[in-house]
């Protein structure tokens, strides 16, 4: 008996020893997936520990050293103290989250984005571009005895049936909470958001539009198409979570909802009129749209808000509004609005483009605050559907940053002196903030 219990021991394996470092570089020279995804990529780079485990600092060394050279690994270590100043790239992070991305095979670039995960040095526009390669490098460390929290996969929620009829009027039974917050977003609503479209002057618009280079043209186009169809794919996809909040008798949340689908429908009509008095009604804007935008407001935008037609429990909604609130409101939306800023007013030009993007801002404003409402108290009421939703969000992240990449793509100097590594930083700290504020 004692024998086997010996033998069981010695079979027992830890992680972050010279034999898992070994293993590991065995395992990234056998794998063909990682040849092939990281072919182009040329860095040594640092996984370094924050605070560094014991058994770690009794070897004093901060984490591992990876010299990669086009889809090989030369040399793979326990990094030292003087290896930050050779290394292209540091990521840092905390034993937990090193352990749960080698476990679990996350994504690391989306850990980044998430804030999960430091990059201390590097650029996070090159390490995007090779984010296949860092995951495929990532799936090829060895896994033993899991030593992660274990994350339970949540499903669905039945929604609960629900009646055509009325049991009762809360106005006429209780009346409305005028101080609750979709009240309060209303008021703000009925105050600021009463702005016409047709009453925006795009006269200097039009001239400053022919003085204007290709290139500057090419990239306004190509935001307002994005917009344009952006808007228009909300408009009409809204419609479902409404109904959905209706149905469960919210009356409060409703009322605000109303302005909510109004203010969409301007914001489609203001950018279609930027479009047809300013760039002469230029069709074909679709050719603008990549392929990860045409994913995100072709297929998963209209599926996740549609789903509420059937399904109405606390995930589907979760999906919904992360969608919507999160990643097109919150994140995509909010970097256009800074882009236009960029653009127009540090060059004093398009002020009716301008005048339509302040007023749309605001709206967007209170619609992300009741996104951030309504996902707080489903998060609230089903605390185990936290990791379903936070899965979700990181699925629709990549498709927001990649996105970026494609406005970015078809230019050898983009115009305006814009700069994607700060407009893929600005998006995904947008991210993080909604993230922090919903305690994620």
């Amino acid at each position: 008996m004692w024998f086997k219990k010996k033998k069981e021991k010695e079979k027992k394996k830890e992680y972050f020893t010279e034999v898992w470092i070994k293993e590991w570089l065995e395992a990234i020279e056998s794998s063909d997936d990682y040849k092939r995804k990281g072919k182009n990529w040329n860095a040594p780079i640092l996984l370094k520990l924050d605070p560094v485990p014991e058994l770690l600092k009794r070897k004093g060394t901060i984490g591992f050293f990876l010299n990669l050279k086009y889809g090989e690994c030369t040399e793979l270590r326990f990094a030292q103290n003087s290896d930050p100043d050779k290394c292209d790239v540091i990521l840092t992070a905390d034993e937990k989250t090193w352990l749960r991305l080698i476990e679990e095979k996350k994504d690391p670039t989306i850990m980044i984005m998430k804030g999960e995960l430091k990059l201390e040095k590097g650029s996070l526009v090159l390490l995007s571009i090779q984010r296949k390669a860092a995951k495929a490098l990532l799936e090829t460390a060895p896994v033993y005895e899991k030593q992660s929290a274990d994350i339970k996969t949540m499903h669905p929620q039945s929604s609960a049936p629900v009646s055509n009829r009325h049991k009762y009027f809360k106005t006429t039974r209780k009346g409305l909470n005028f101080d609750s917050f979709p009240m309060q977003l209303f008021q703000k609503a009925k105050k600021f958001g009463i702005w016409n479209p047709a009453d925006i002057d795009f006269s200097k618009d039009r001239e400053q539009w022919k003085g204007l280079t290709e290139d500057e043209k090419n990239i306004l186009m190509h935001l307002s198409s994005l917009f344009m169809a952006g808007e228009e794919a909300v408009t009409l996809d809204l419609l479902p979570l409404i109904q959905t909040i209706s149905k469960e008798g919210r009356i409060e949340e409703e009322i605000f909802l109303t302005s909510f689908l109004w203010e969409e429908a301007k914001h489609t009509e203001f950018f279609a009129r930027f479009v047809s008095e300013v760039m002469n009604g230029r069709t074909n804007l679709e050719r603008y749209h990549g392929t990860f935008y045409r994913e995100l407001f072709y297929n998963k935008l209209p599926s996740d808000l549609n789903r509420l037609c059937t399904d109405t429990s606390p995930l589907a909604q979760l999906k919904a509004a992360g969608t919507y609130n999160i990643i097109v409101e919150g994140t995509l939306a909010e970097t256009g609005y800074e882009a236009y800023y960029k653009m127009l007013a540090e060059n004093d030009l398009m002020p009716g483009l301008r005048e339509g993007i302040i007023k749309l801002k605001q709206d967007e404003s209170r619609h992300i605050a009741y996104g951030l409402y309504l996902i707080s108290r489903i998060l609230k009421e089903n605390p185990d559907l936290r990791i379903s939703f936070e899965n979700h969000l990181e699925d629709l992240l990549n498709d927001a940053t990649n996105i970026i990449h494609e406005i970015f793509e078809p230019y050898n100097e983009v115009p305006f002196g814009l700069e994607k590594e700060w407009f893929l930083d600005y998006a995904i700290r947008q991210f993080q903030n909604r993230m922090h504020k919903l305690g994620l």
